[in-house]
């Protein structure tokens, strides 16, 4: 059997295989948490540390490992963090504690975040200008089809198996994506610029206290962001100052593609986070639902992201990006605006299923334009740096989203109206934001191409 030549079709499927194992994992433990806490106990504190470890150690690094695919090639970063991440998902599946559990998936967090600003940079190197929305909606149909599945693959092992599973089963899924990766991705020399050292440190400890706040809400938090501030105006003034051993390039925010495709791209991951925890709270715990009428009545939000992704990644190619992006974050609008009104108005539930088919479409319209004009803003050297940027912003979004919609659920349990209320007043006042970011956005894609670094 002769080795297999690097293609871009190809290079694509090596890359979508650990996309999907990464929000395979990111969905997948939820449904068997109760079986991890009979085993291994740690109650609901540990029960969140052990999403939120994982999801501390995916945010923070983001911008370092942007930049190591830039000096390293992203095709060697991508495929050690690959590596990492099978042997991190054996590990967890190992653990004896629930503080074992918590380290180790701190560690698979670590693996996910080398991994997951390499593909965008690879993309742009893949594909041509006139192909990369297909390719990005493809990638956009994948990450539904693995939020889609992994609640429903988390319960069959649960059940059938043991919840070390849900664990395992990535390790031969990780194998597979390193070995098209090797055979089919095209690899590089890397760069020659300096790696910032006291950058990384700034950018790490400050966005590790800031997401370490956004997530715990303790006495310590308000100092904790204070503190986080002030390191990242240092990060700020210090990148300044690096021009090409920048570790985030700072300066593509003076193109209005990149800055108004990230605020967008924040503001969609905010949102379609921060909605699912009210959304499934009010359809259990106030209407009576059971988990799998209310899977059914979120169903369609996935159904319709995988449909429509790749035919709305062509529409793209065709048309450029602005008109499908704006439509895109006016039905995440209108979605927020449907799903808000029966909750608060006390409307039939089954109405939040055109809401959540809204979101669906919303997804799938949204985020191939959207990636696609951000790396069409990017010089090929700092692609990764960009990329890294880029997944940064919209990790801390969502974060953040989840953060403040947790907080006032659980400040205002008392008056569950209220509440819901709040909730989704604060989330569709994000989505319009996100739709005024998209209005910004250039007319066609070769408008963002021509701002190079």
């Amino acid at each position: 059997m002769g080795v297999l030549l690097p293609s871009r079709w190809g290079g694509l499927m090596a890359l979508l295989a650990g996309f999907f194992v990464i929000l395979l994992d990111t969905t997948i433990v939820a449904v068997a948490s109760p079986s991890i806490q009979a085993d291994l106990g740690g109650g609901v504190a540990g029960l969140f540390w052990v999403t939120a470890g994982y999801l501390l150690a995916f945010s923070v690094p983001l911008l370092v490992a942007g930049r190591l695919g830039d000096l390293f090639d992203p095709k060697r970063v991508y495929l050690f963090g690959m590596g990492a991440f099978a042997v991190t998902s054996a590990l967890c599946g190992l653990a004896s504690s629930i503080g074992w559990l918590i380290a180790f998936r701190v560690l698979q967090g670590l693996a996910a975040a080398a991994m997951s600003p390499q593909p965008l940079t690879l993309i742009r190197r893949l594909f041509a200008e006139d192909e990369r929305g297909r390719a990005f909606g493809i990638w956009g149909s994948v990450a539904a089809a693995a939020t889609l599945l992994g609640p429903i693959l988390g319960g069959l092992l649960t059940a059938s198996l043991d919840w070390r599973w849900i664990f395992w089963v990535n390790v031969p899924l990780c194998l597979v994506a390193v070995v098209l990766g090797i055979r089919l991705i095209p690899g590089s020399q890397g760069g020659v610029a300096r790696f910032d050292l006291l950058g990384a440190a700034l950018s790490t400890a400050g966005l590790s206290l800031l997401v370490w706040a956004l997530l715990s809400w303790s006495s310590l938090s308000l100092p904790a962001t204070v503190i986080a501030v002030v390191l990242l105006v240092c990060f700020y003034f210090r990148e300044r100052g690096e021009g090409a051993n920048a570790l985030a390039p700072l300066h593509l925010y003076r193109s209005s593609g990149y800055s108004a495709a990230s605020l967008a791209m924040a503001s969609l991951g905010a949102t379609v986070l921060a909605m699912a925890l009210p959304t499934m709270l009010y359809i259990q715990e106030v209407r009576g639902f059971g988990p799998i009428e209310a899977a059914m009545v979120m169903a369609p939000d996935a159904v319709l992201a995988i449909l429509l992704s790749p035919p709305c990644g062509r529409w793209v190619d065709r048309v450029g990006g602005r008109g499908p992006a704006i439509l895109g974050m006016s039905l995440l609008a209108m979605s927020l605006l449907l799903i808000g009104l029966v909750v608060v108005l006390k409307l039939n539930p089954w109405w939040i299923t055109a809401g959540a088919a809204l979101l669906g479409a919303a997804n799938a319209m949204a985020w191939s334009p959207l990636s696609a004009i951000a790396m069409a803003s990017v010089a090929p050297g700092a692609a990764g740096g960009a990329s890294g940027l880029f997944n940064t912003v919209r990790q801390v979004g969502a974060v953040a989203g989840v953060a403040v919609t947790g907080a006032v659920l659980a400040g205002l349990g008392f008056n569950p109206t209220l509440a819901f209320g709040v909730v989704f007043g604060f989330i569709g006042l994000v989505a319009v934001g996100g739709l005024v970011a998209a209005l910004r956005l250039p007319a066609s894609l070769e408008m963002s191409e021509s701002v190079g670094s």
